[in-house]
């Protein structure tokens, strides 16, 4: 189940990148940072590590100036967490509870449960 959720979560990204590409000339783009981060988290920590600073820094393929801030934002909102390792960043439980939810409804395996009786 979590390798099949760490390549849902892959694909999620790489259609990001795809769509970054084709809009390429869209001014400003299409941005979600945090977003982008998250999924990297996610990915890694399905393989067992953590991700590095400049790892997720390029995740969102925009400027790192403007990336730099939603590490921190993840951070404060607990869905990640530095890790040991200085320049590390780890997906915290809370993180990947809700990426599990998400992944498992993207899937068709989430039930929404306000429609169960």
């Amino acid at each position: 189940m979590r390798g099949e959720r760490a390549r849902l979560a892959a694909d999620i990204y790489s259609s990001r990148r795809d769509r970054d590409r084709i809009f390429v000339s869209v001014d400003g783009g299409f941005g979600e940072p945090a977003w982008d981060m998250l999924l990297i988290l996610y990915i890694m920590d399905a393989g067992g590590r953590m991700a590095t600073t400049n790892e997720l820094l390029a995740a969102p393929n925009v400027p790192r100036d403007i990336a730099e801030p939603f590490i921190g934002w993840l951070v404060s909102q607990g869905l990640a967490g530095f890790g040991e390792a200085q320049g590390t960043v780890r997906l915290l439980d809370a993180g990947r509870e809700m990426m599990d939810a998400y992944l498992d409804k993207r899937s068709g395996r989430g039930h929404d449960k306000k429609f169960m009786h």
